[in-house]
């Protein structure tokens, strides 16, 4: 048995012994010397097996100390370090020395000793032929001291030239046989000289398969191919990746281990290599390999590929068009890419319409808008992309990873704006050209204690501008009256809501106004300021939450903003647009099309307010054409989308696996049509009392502010300023002769009716009550329900709502593209109702302007008002959305991580560092400061500040007292003697505190997701509230105690608040 010796033991031994290696060896035709058939003084088979070329005898390649002619001599690697002729010293039982060498099979090794550095050099004992990788070689017992090496040469054990080695090395050569091949009649040497002209002149490698298929796992084929003889050939193979830096290279990973030789069989003249891919789920763009043929120039290339380029593979990113920040325009558009299956290459498709001017180039571009591909600046049906490295990205990997990460955009550049009017960022999508409905959802589980109060909580947060904790334990109340059928109480809480009546934001915004007009200069500029405040007022105080909550939903949809002027001027019209869209939430989705289409507020938004038919010269040359503006909007933003969809939401594609445009631009041009002849129906009368009175002039302007019957009525048909022609639209024809009202009637049960409606509409309420990301069998569920009930919002809310993903329990396995990200606005309202902000301004004060009783009856006694007008610190405000495309797109994947797992994050769109810091300190505000959430001005009339609207932490105080004052008197001080300057007793309270604090702010996610784990969210809030102010833990003053409870419930909600549980609805 042979053992190492430790370092310690060997230390003297070793000054006194000297080991090392030689190679020694003659080269040539001789007897056991290698076969040099060029004469360059390396052996032939040596040069083929490790592929050499053009190395200098003297050079050493690898770095490893050795020459390359010793590599040679020594039958190692040139080019592996690790591949070399060396020795180690080995310690036997006996108490002799060894040592051991690193060998190559068929070589011969002497030990050679020398009694000093100038001594001659004498065989040790007889030089032995290795059988494998090792040899150990015992060293003389006598004397001690001495110089030891071991040389290394060519050995031929049968004599027949050609060296043990190499018949080691050629498949079918026995290096104890002359004649390996007996039935060819040829001695070894002739034959093995005949395999190196072979490989010189005779071998070919062909790509008999060029590509390998990961996806269908396809082999790429290597074929070598040689001149009829019967004696096997062997082929050394070399693995190369790719020869351009920009290209990606195959490694281990992408294929099944790839053996170093291929061997032709004697009497065959072909031998074939399958390159067998290996699956991973990483896309990337075709990963290059190349074999060559070692003492040959032939070589073959090849390419692991991710899947063929079939349909079936095709992978599809769309890019909603829309104009750039800033950029005063009404166009729009979709682009398409269709990437092929072996992302190599794309193809890309634009369309688009209403640009202010002709096209100058339409651009394929990275995040920073530089070109990656300039495509034809017209409406285009395909120009190629190859997926090559650019400036911007130096490989074509690059190039792939950042167009699914989302950093990939389109863009088209106008006469009129010069650096882009329109661009979208492309989002990978789903399709298919047929369609199977997915199967039946699993029972909703029932759900108990903290996970039943958590869903209930969840249920609110998505119901409600934010759950109280009054608001879960009565529907927990619910729950139990219900026999813990959670879904029949939440279901009868629906129907609660529904029937209760919405407070109009008209009357409010009326009354205001005469409150401020009175405190101030009657002149004083009031536009929107008030309608903003009620807004306020109805999402934190209203009863009727979900009403409101929809409004709010729709309001996203069907999009109106007082960014317009002319909205922002008439605050009247927007106010009873609120009311309109809040009142919707019991009827069904044609009625509110019909409500939104004839708004006055929609018309001069989307400008067909006043919309003439087309106009002729003498000559019939048409002059004017209406307004296209809402005609398009209708359509893609309010109904049916862009692209046709499946029932569950996914692309429908067609033959080609293309996406299904839903309407054309003749079908916008008709659609305007319709939208002819619509103006104001009231107006006021210029005397006062400014009585409301009937419109009869199609031309009336917009009229004076505050008196705006015009705006607070719909919209009525001129008849002779409507187009009577006849007209198709989506493939439905609308006789000549019909009416304004006809013509809107039958668009309105198309647009209903259309099978892309139900799961496109459905969809956007899915995101605004629920998650970003339904899945398609959520989705489905819920477009089956509004096309069963034509679009009754009352089932709608109830299916979105109650559907078993909705309700589904959160815990750490939740996927996590569930939910989504809180608006800054749901997220300030979330938390102003959890912790009871108020004002000290009371509603009830505005009776006294006009303000209804019957109004009061819809909030809560003592209810306060919200003087908040624009939110500049959140980015967002109430009916203030940057244009008719809303604050964010409901397809927007911001890039990377998101993007690349092919979800979405619309609520991203509007978040950026400063907006993200920024709506953080607004809660922090409202938790730390004396003003809270200061509004922007009070009234002149009013002392002390009383529009300062502060939350109430005092349910917070109590929770935290009542687990430290174990006496009951009110107080936490040494007489509570089991809690008092106890630091596990406070920790308890903090605890306590948090979780509460946990439950209304993110549904109890911190408490579900981390549990008591060390070092998890939860814990670190638990032990950083807990240490807040420890100094005072051993006060004995009660006030003192009181106030570092407040510093602590401080802390706590501040924490919680900017988590990232926080931020989120899950």
């Amino acid at each position: 048995m042979k053992r190492r010796i430790p370092a310690f033991l060997l230390r003297e031994r070793l000054q006194r012994l000297a080991i090392g290696t030689a190679c020694i060896a003659s080269i040539g035709t001789g007897a056991g010397a290698a076969l040099d058939l060029d004469s360059n003084g390396y052996p032939d088979v040596w040069e083929a097996r490790y592929h050499v070329r053009g190395l200098t005898p003297e050079a050493d390649a690898d770095g490893d100390g050795q020459s390359n002619l010793s590599e040679a001599i020594a039958g190692t690697n040139p080019f592996d370090a690790g591949s070399r002729f060396s020795s180690s010293i080995g310690h036997e039982e006996n108490g002799s020395i060894s040592i051991t060498l690193t060998t190559q099979p068929g070589k011969r090794y002497q030990l050679l000793s020398a009694s000093s550095g100038a001594g001659s050099w004498e065989a040790v004992g007889e030089p032995v032929v290795a059988g494998g990788e090792s040899l150990t070689l015992p060293l003389p017992a006598a004397g001690d001291r001495g110089l030891f090496k071991a040389s290394v040469t060519d050995h031929d054990n049968d004599g027949d030239g050609v060296d043990d080695w190499s018949e080691r090395q050629l498949q079918g050569f026995n290096p104890a046989a002359e004649k390996s091949f007996p039935e060819e009649g040829r001695t070894d040497l002739a034959i093995a000289s005949s395999i190196i002209q072979a490989w010189r002149s005779d071998l070919k490698l062909e790509v008999t398969q060029a590509n390998a298929y990961e996806k269908e796992q396809e082999a790429a084929l290597l074929t070598a191919r040689r001149m009829p003889a019967a004696y096997p050939l062997t082929v050394f193979l070399k693995k190369a990746g790719a020869a351009s830096p920009s290209k990606s290279s195959a490694t281990a990973a992408h294929h099944q281990p790839l053996p170093d030789r291929l061997v032709i069989p004697a009497n065959q003249t072909t031998g074939t290599l399958a390159i067998q891919p290996v699956a991973n789920a990483v896309p990337e763009v075709p990963r290059q390999l190349t074999l060559s043929a070692g003492g040959s120039l032939e070589s073959a290339s090849f390419q692991i590929c991710d899947a063929k380029n079939t349909l079936a593979n095709q992978r599809l990113l769309l890019a909603p068009l829309r104009p750039l920040s800033g950029v005063p325009s009404s166009g729009s558009g979709l682009a398409i890419i269709k990437l092929s299956g072996d992302n190599d290459s794309a193809l890309a498709s634009v369309s688009f319409s209403n640009l202010n001017s002709a096209v100058n180039s339409t651009q394929i571009l990275n995040a920073s808008s530089a070109i990656l591909q300039s495509i034809p600046p017209f409406n285009y049906g395909g120009q190629t992309w190859p997926i090559r490295a650019t400036q911007s990205y130096t490989t074509d990997q690059a190039v792939l990873d950042a167009l699914l990460a989302g950093q990939v955009k389109l863009g088209i550049y106008t006469q009129a704006h010069v650096t882009g009017e329109i661009e979208g960022i492309f989002h990978p999508v789903s399709g298919s050209i047929g369609f199977e409905a997915p199967p039946a959802p699993l029972p909703i589980e029932s759900l108990t204690g903290d996970e039943l109060e958590r869903d209930i909580a969840r249920f609110l947060t998505q119901a409600t501008f934010g759950p109280t904790y009054d608001s879960i334990q009565a529907l927990k109340a619910r729950v139990a009256a219900a026999g813990g059928d959670r879904i029949a109480a939440y279901s009868a809480w629906i129907d609660e809501q529904l029937a209760l009546p919405s407070p109009s934001l008209l009357a409010y915004t009326q009354a205001a106004n005469a409150q401020e007009a009175a405190a101030r200069d009657p002149d004083f500029n009031l536009n929107s300021q008030n309608r903003r405040r009620g807004w306020w007022l109805f999402a934190i105080q209203a009863k009727s939450q979900l009403k409101q909550r929809f409004a709010f939903a729709a309001s996203e949809i069907f999009v109106v903003s007082d960014e317009d002027a002319v909205v922002n001027r008439y605050s009247y019209g927007a106010a009873n647009y609120h009311d309109q869209l809040a009142e919707a939430a019991t009827g069904r989705y044609r009625a509110l099309l019909r409500s939104v289409s004839l708004s006055p507020v929609m018309g001069t938004y989307l400008s067909h307010l006043r919309n003439e038919k087309a106009t002729f010269d003498g000559a019939g040359n048409q002059i004017t054409s209406p307004d296209e503006n809402y005609a398009r909007e209708i359509m893609q933003l309010l109904s049916i989308g862009l692209v046709q969809l499946h029932p569950d939401g996914s692309l429908k594609l067609d033959e080609n696996a293309t996406p299904i445009p839903t309407y054309t631009q003749t079908d916008i041009s008709n659609m305007s049509r319709v939208f002819t002849g619509w103006s104001f129906s009231k107006r006021n009368a210029a005397a006062a009392p400014y009585e409301v009175i009937d419109n009869n002039t199609f031309a009336l302007g917009d009229g004076v502010k505050h008196r705006e019957a015009q705006w607070t009525n719909p919209l009525k048909a001129f008849p002779a300023r409507h187009d009577t022609d006849a007209k198709n639209v989506l493939g439905v024809n609308l006789p000549a002769g019909n009416t304004a009202n006809q013509d809107l009637n039958a668009v309105l049960d198309l647009l209903r009716d259309h099978p892309n409606t139900a799961p496109f509409i459905s969809r956007r309420l899915i995101q605004r009550f629920v998650t970003a990301n339904p899945s398609p069998a959520y989705l489905y569920r819920v477009s089956q329900v509004f096309r069963t009930s034509t679009g009754d919002f009352p089932a709608l809310l109830k299916a979105i709502l109650l559907d078993p993903e909705a309700r589904a329990a959160q815990n750490a396995e939740t996927p996590a593209g569930s939910g989504k990200v809180r608006e800054p606005l749901l997220r300030a309202t979330a938390f102003m109702r959890a912790f009871g902000a108020k004002s000290s301004m009371a509603l009830s004060d505005l009776t006294g302007w006009g303000y209804p009783a019957a109004e009061l009856d819809k909030f809560p006694e003592g209810t306060t008002r919200y003087r908040l007008n624009r939110t500049p610190a959140l980015d967002q405000s109430p009916l203030s959305a940057p244009s008719v495309f809303n604050w964010f797109l409901p397809d927007y994947s911001p890039s990377g991580i998101i993007s690349t797992n092919g979800i979405v994050s619309p609520e991203l769109q509007i978040i950026t560092e400063s907006t993200a810091v920024s709506a953080t300190n607004f809660i922090y505000n409202g938790i730390y400061t004396t003003a809270g959430f200061t509004p922007n001005t009070g009234l002149p009339t009013l002392t002390g500040n009383p529009q300062r609207i502060n939350i109430d932490i005092s349910p917070l105080q109590a929770l935290y007292l009542s687990k430290l004052d174990t006496n009951g008197d009110g107080l936490f001080s040494p007489a509570d003697t089991a809690t008092f300057n106890n630091t596990a007793a406070i920790a308890t309270a903090a605890e306590a505190v948090v979780d509460r604090i946990d439950l209304l702010l993110t549904s109890g996610e911190l408490k579900a997701r981390f549990g008591n784990a060390a070092g998890t969210p939860r814990r670190i809030i638990v032990d950083a509230v807990a240490a807040t102010n420890a100094g005072t833990n051993a006060s004995t003053d009660p006030s003192v105690q009181a106030n570092t409870a407040v510093s602590r419930i401080r802390s706590a909600l501040w924490l919680v608040a900017a988590s990232p549980q926080g931020v989120t609805q899950r």
